[in-house]
Order: structure tokens, then C-alpha cells, then sequence
């Protein structure tokens, strides 16, 4: 690497004359010459007392507000949220410009999106969004054919596309108000048998409004060393959408009542969350869906401020559902679902948002795809 000299200084001036002066730099000198030597050191040495006279008067001096404030302020390190938080205009040559997107990273918007975060007050989140799950469930019955009778396999199909708008609205003492409005279309596919060798299947569709959902979350605890952040937040999934439209059950249509705790550990550039949920159901028209308790353990990576990457593990155990106030012996479900998913910021203000979520028992959906465009206000 190729090096530069650096820039001279009055001190390194003064010492460069003064040894540039001496007599052993030229060998013998003459009086004439001596003199000239004296009259230069005399010249260095007065100029070397009042840089030094200088010096302890601006010691004296007090710092002005602005040099006070950069004293102040300590820089946040590389990599940190603040850091990353952090947007400055140019001033003029020479200032450095912090792209305002940084302060809307992606991470913070997706932790939002789920629920992890709240909104501060007077912010506001539209984000239209669209389900798609894939279900497929095998069922064994009896067929007879003659005097021969047999077990043989059934299947119902379904592709359930949901659509909707969710509202969230910071509101004061770090809560938020949270409104979800969806619509649900079904198409379902029923494969049953028919004697011991044929079969017969029927398609049928349904749509209705999906249940409306209101919810209130506030921060319990923020994070602070080993303590994560700590949030609470209390659901009701009303019962505006229909049970059955025509054949086809719709999945929805009851009251429920949820309640859950959701943590935030921080270590940029990534965020681990665990939620913990119980939902229990209200009955109607004698039936009664099993409560459920609800799990997500999850993490998610800042990929760039841009962009983030998210894995989590969805678990649920589910009750036995109730009919006229008797249990339905194996109506319980254990579903587990791998989700992975992705986000993106497009604008100052919109976030693209993907996930991907795998079933891994039985009971869990074969696959589902979400998207949702979060628009902050």
C-alpha cells in the first residue's frame, strides 16, 4: 500500500527549523551564518510559547451547544436498531444522507405484522392480505355389494381462499385496537364409494362473510436485559359468518373468545418470538367446538434493512367437540405446521409480505399460502 506523508503542524515546523539549523545539519558554519541560526531559534521559540498560550486559552473556553450535544451522544453501534433507526438530511457538501427507509426496516414492520410489536400512538397498519389452505382428510366406511360387505377408503378435498383487510391503531400507554373484516370462499370435493369397487364425487362451493374479529393488545413489559418484551392481547372471533352454505361447511360461524401472551427477545439482526394462546368457543345450535391452546415458537433474520426472513413452528391441541352437552370420542386434533416466510419493503410505507406453511400431523392443513401488503399511515 502505498503510504503519504502527512500534513506539517506550526509544532513540527518549529522542531523541522530548529533542526534544520543546528550545526551539526550543515557541518561548520560561519558567523554570519551562526547568527542567522540564532535569530531563527529565537523566532521558533516564540512562536512555539504563544501556540502553546494559544492551546490553554481555548482550554479555558467553554464548549458551544453543538459541540456539548456531539459530546453527549454517544454513538449507537454498527448493526444496532438505533443505528438502524437513525435518518439525517444533507446539510450541505460533505453531509452524509442515512436513507430514510432505515427507519422502517423490514424487521420491524414483519414483528408488527404478527403481532410482536405494537404500533406507537396515532399510527395506523391497512393491510389487505389473502389465505389459501389445502385441505385433505381420508375417511373409513362401510360398503356392501351382494351379500359381500367391505372397508373402504373416502376423501374429502377442500381449497379455502380467504380474503380480507385487518386494521391495527396505536393508541396510547403503548396499547393497540386491532380489526380484521375477511370474506371465505370453499370448494370442496367429496370422493365416497360406491359398492366394493366404484366410486362417486361431488364438487360444491360456498362463500360467506368470515367472522369478524376485534382485539385489544397492550405491552406488559419492556425488554431489558435477560427480559423480553412482553405483550398481552385479548380476541373476540365473532360469529358473522355462516356455518353451512348449501353442503358445505364453512369452518366458521362461532363465538370465540381468545386470550394470549406473546414474547420479543431482541439480539439484532435477529428477533426470537414465543406466543402462547387459549380460545375457547361458545356454543351454538348444541354445539360446542373444543377449546384450544395454542403455541409459536419462532425467529426472524434481518436480512438487509430491506428485508427479512422468518421460520416459526405453529402448534394447537384442540378438545373434543361437544353435541347437546356429549362429547364426540376422537374429535380431538393436534396440528403442527412449519411456516416459513419472507418480507419486503416496496415503498416508505408498504411492506410485501409471504409465508409458506407446511403440515406436519394429520389434523394441520396439507400446505397454505398467505399473502398481505402492510401499509402504515
Amino acid at each position: 500500500m502505498r503510504k503519504y506523508p502527512r500534513p506539517l503542524t506550526v509544532t513540527s515546523v518549529i522542531v523541522l527549523v530548529m533542526t534544520l539549523g543546528s550545526p551539526m545539519a550543515f557541518g561548520a558554519a560561519s558567523p554570519d551564518i551562526d547568527a542567522e541560526i540564532e535569530s531563527l531559534r529565537r523566532a521558533a521559540d516564540e512562536l512555539l510559547h504563544r501556540v502553546k498560550e494559544l492551546e490553554k486559552k481555548r482550554a479555558r473556553q467553554p464548549l458551544s451547544k453543538n459541540e456539548v450535544r456531539a459530546a453527549k451522544t454517544p454513538a449507537a453501534p454498527i448493526g444496532s436498531s438505533k443505528s438502524a433507526a437513525v435518518a439525517t438530511k444533507s446539510a450541505g457538501p460533505g453531509a452524509i444522507a442515512i436513507d430514510e427507509l432505515a427507519a422502517e426496516r423490514a424487521l420491524e414492520r414483519t414483528l408488527t405484522a404478527e403481532g410482536a410489536l405494537l404500533l406507537g400512538p396515532k399510527q395506523f397498519d391497512v393491510e389487505p392480505y389473502f389465505n389459501y389452505v389445502r385441505r385433505e382428510s381420508d375417511q373409513w366406511v362401510l360398503a356392501a355389494e351382494s351379500d359381500l360387505i367391505g372397508i373402504r377408503q373416502g376423501r374429502t378435498r377442500r381449497n379455502e381462499f380467504d380474503l380480507g383487510v385487518r386494521l391495527r391503531a396505536g393508541l396510547p400507554f403503548s396499547s393497540q385496537f386491532e380489526l380484521d373484516l375477511p370474506y371465505r370462499w370453499v370448494d370442496q370435493s367429496v370422493v365416497r364409494p360406491v359398492g366394493l369397487t366404484g366410486v362417486n364425487e361431488a364438487s360444491n362451493q360456498g362463500s360467506s362473510v368470515g367472522d369478524i374479529k376485534v382485539g385489544f393488545a397492550t405491552t406488559l413489559l419492556r425488554e431489558r436485559g435477560w427480559r423480553p418484551d412482553l405483550i398481552g392481547r385479548v380476541t373476540w372471533d365473532t360469529d358473522t359468518g355462516d356455518q353451512v352454505d348449501g353442503i358445505v361447511p364453512m369452518g366458521i360461524g362461532y363465538n370465540e373468545l381468545r386470550f394470549g401472551l406473546t414474547a420479543l427477545k431482541r439480539q439484532d439482526p435477529l428477533a426470537f418470538t414465543a406466543s402462547l394462546s387459549y380460545t375457547t368457543t361458545f356454543e351454538k345450535d348444541n354445539i360446542k367446538p373444543g377449546d384450544e391452546l395454542g403455541l409459536l415458537l419462532g425467529v426472524s433474520l434481518a436480512a438487509s434493512p430491506e428485508t427479512s426472513l422468518s421460520l416459526a413452528l405453529v402448534q394447537s391441541f384442540k378438545k373434543e367437540l361437544e353435541v347437546n352437552g356429549d362429547r364426540i370420542a376422537g374429535s380431538d386434533q393436534v396440528s403442527s405446521v412449519l411456516a416459513l416466510g419472507a418480507s419486503s419493503i416496496l415503498g416508505r410505507r408498504t411492506l410485501f409480505s409471504v409465508s409458506l406453511g407446511v403440515g406436519l400431523t394429520e389434523d394441520a392443513p396439507d400446505y397454505s399460502l398467505n399473502l398481505s401488503l402492510p401499509m402504515r399511515f
